[in-house]
């Protein structure tokens, strides 16, 4: 009986948990023309040559990423033109920390920490009559505190997709609702994009609504295989999903 028991807890498992990463485990309300949407994201900008070589493959297929810049204070002419060349492409752009220092880890109080990673990138982007309305949260370190801090000065908070705190939007959820969200990482170096996306996407298709977050850095190599993206970019469109940037969450 025992060795049964857990034989079934066993097969059930991955099922719930991939109910769980999902969302579906959640108690949701949303609106009845709630949308099928992904927001896809691209962190470092020593990344920024593969950005500017993928952009176009996006922007054919209608796709808005969002590509989150660290320490733009050292940026060159050379940088703000290639950035120039993802915005040219309808792509947006995000905070991701002056020094690229990761929240806990500095030691800062969050609102040290705000004034010495965020207003620096901010102040760079006004002055270049640039905006973003995401940070990611540098390494993915991050507490609840630093979080309400960034949201006095940007309206959401994109964080990697650890161990969950309260107050905190699954990677993959119903309505998208709330400013903070986890994002589940694309790169090969953590499974790739088939790891957990096509199994999810399908989960929340049966629900026929959801908001899902994804991230990487480098596109080739270690980081997202643009193949294998652009083939799940393909097949998702077919089946009602939007690749869409922030400004489209609720």
């Amino acid at each position: 009986m025992m060795l049964a028991a857990f034989m079934l807890a066993a097969a059930v498992w991955p099922q719930m948990y991939m109910f769980s990463l999902a969302g579906m485990l959640q108690d949701e309300g949303c609106d009845a023309d709630a949308p099928m949407h992904i927001l896809l994201s691209f962190d470092d900008r020593a990344h920024l040559d593969d950005w500017v070589e993928f952009a176009p493959m996006l922007a054919e297929r209608n796709v808005v990423a969002t590509f989150m810049l660290d320490r733009v204070g050292t940026m060159e002419e050379s940088d703000w033109q290639k950035v120039q060349v993802l915005l040219d492409h309808g792509h947006a752009l995000g905070y991701h920390g002056e020094h690229h220092l990761g929240a806990e880890a500095s030691g800062l109080t969050p609102e040290a920490w705000v004034q010495q990673e965020v207003l620096p990138s901010m102040e760079t982007f006004a002055s270049r009559n640039l905006s973003a309305e995401v940070l990611a949260m540098p390494r993915g370190d991050s507490t609840s505190e630093h979080e309400a801090a960034v949201l006095e000065v940007v309206e959401r908070v994109r964080l990697t997709a650890g161990p969950a705190h309260e107050d905190v939007t699954p990677w993959a959820s119903g309505c998208g609702e709330g400013p903070v969200h986890k994002a589940v990482s694309l790169d090969e170096r953590w499974g790739g994009v088939d790891r957990w996306l096509p199994e999810v996407l399908a989960l929340r298709e049966g629900a026929g609504f959801g908001v899902v977050h994804a991230y990487g850095h480098e596109v080739g190599g270690e980081g997202v295989n643009p193949d294998a993206l652009i083939e799940l970019i393909d097949t998702s469109q077919t089946r009602g999903w939007s690749w869409v940037g922030y400004d489209a969450l609720p």
